[in-house]
């Protein structure tokens, strides 16, 4: 008889669990870390203009290389300490030209231009969506070639061009500053790029650097970072609605500690524009 009880117990417990992680919409059980290759993704349903499962949502992001290999110990990261991700559309005016912004070696912005040269517009993330008065000037100091940023009527930054190759039609491109605060600016082919992604914060003993990504569909649940850097090459796996599999194409330039191993991005429950401020913790 007691053998009888624990039998219903465990068969009542696995009941539960599962019409616990029913999805309402498609009646597919589901969870917020699903393993990977579980499921089919049809994009075209979930990316448009009512709905878009990349925009409506924040991702977290967590350690996935136990998905590949069980035996390893994973990280575990959370609340202020856990990355976020963050998908934004592209729009920007036909004809610009992008250029992937490098801080040293620690983080990635994407800037452009239009046919007004006197304007740099940042591609909003997090922080900002600035737009900067630029002068590129060669006649103040004789020799060299300063880089001037202006912000809302202020003096934002100056630098000196430090090196990198110059192109008469783009003269931002190349490497300015002093060490160890060099900025550098390379031109980025955006065409049949859709989105672009943000990594909120550094990753916890990775090498992925945060900052803002282009992204571009090369597959049919596949996409890739679009980037002028090396350390800037990563693959996104749409796995489920709830779980992207993120993984680094690169490894750490030479001198230069970090992980490149997977990483898995998880959906919030929540949507972006549901969310209550005072109460909700992602």
């Amino acid at each position: 008889m007691k053998a009888l009880k624990i039998i219903i117990f465990i068969f009542s417990a696995v009941t539960l669990l599962f019409s616990c992680n029913t999805n309402a919409a498609g009646g597919r059980q589901i969870s917020g870390r699903e393993t990977a290759g579980t499921a089919i993704v049809n994009l075209p349903l979930l990316l448009g203009e009512d709905y878009d499962l990349f925009t409506d949502y924040y991702w977290g992001v967590s350690d996935g290389r136990s998905i590949e290999d069980p035996s390893i110990s994973t990280y575990d990261w959370i609340g202020d300490m856990t990355p976020r991700v963050i998908f934004r559309k592209l729009e920007i005016p036909a004809g610009s030209v992008m250029y992937q912004e490098r801080l040293r070696n620690e983080q990635f912005s994407l800037v452009y231009q239009t046919d007004d040269a006197t304007k740099l517009y940042q591609l909003e993330d997090s922080f900002s969506s600035n737009v900067y008065e630029i002068i590129i000037d060669t006649e103040i100091d004789p020799g060299n070639t300063h880089l001037i940023l202006g912000l809302n009527g202020y003096l934002y930054s100056g630098q000196l061009r430090a090196g990198g190759q110059t192109n008469i039609n783009y003269p931002l491109t190349g490497i300015w500053g002093r060490l160890p605060n060099l900025t550098e600016y390379r031109q980025v082919d955006y065409s049949g790029c859709l989105y672009y992604m943000e990594i909120d914060k550094d990753i916890p003993f990775w090498a992925v650097r945060s900052g803002a990504y282009l992204l571009r569909q090369t597959g049919e649940n596949t996409f890739e970072t679009v980037t002028s850097f090396p350390d800037g090459s990563l693959k996104l796996d749409v796995i489920s609605e709830w779980q992207i599999l993120l993984r680094p194409l690169f490894s750490p330039p030479a001198g230069e500690k970090g992980l490149t191993g997977l990483l898995s991005l998880y959906r919030s429950s929540v949507k972006i524009s549901e969310i209550d401020w005072d109460e909700y913790l992602f």
